[in-house]
């Protein structure tokens, strides 16, 4: 009779356990998933940043090359042209004016 009550009970609480392992098993392979992600992620945003730095060294080169290669008075509008290239001065009407000039 007693054996009636423990088996039961002993199946009930074996087949909890491997819900649980099943469950942790879930999470874990989630987590994974997901550090893994998140390093494809850092990976990206290294090779953005990388991308940038290269282009801004590259702008800020051409616009140096450029002042200095100007004929003697025009290396003031070399200047404003190699400047409005970067995006801190893009916006300012000098520069605005510079690119897109109003049609007459």
């Amino acid at each position: 009779m007693l054996a009636l009550i423990i088996v039961p009970m002993v199946m009930l609480r074996s087949c909890r356990s491997a819900r649980t392992a099943a469950t942790e098993a879930k999470l874990n392979a989630g987590q994974a998933e997901a550090a893994t992600e998140s390093g494809r992620d850092a990976v990206d945003t290294i090779g953005n940043a990388a991308a940038r730095e290269t282009k801004i060294h590259t702008t800020v080169k051409d616009g140096t090359d450029a002042i200095a290669q100007a004929p003697a008075g025009d290396s003031n509008d070399a200047a404003d042209r190699a400047a409005c290239q970067l995006r801190s001065y893009r916006d300012l009407p000098r520069c605005r004016a510079l690119f897109h000039p109003r049609p007459e």
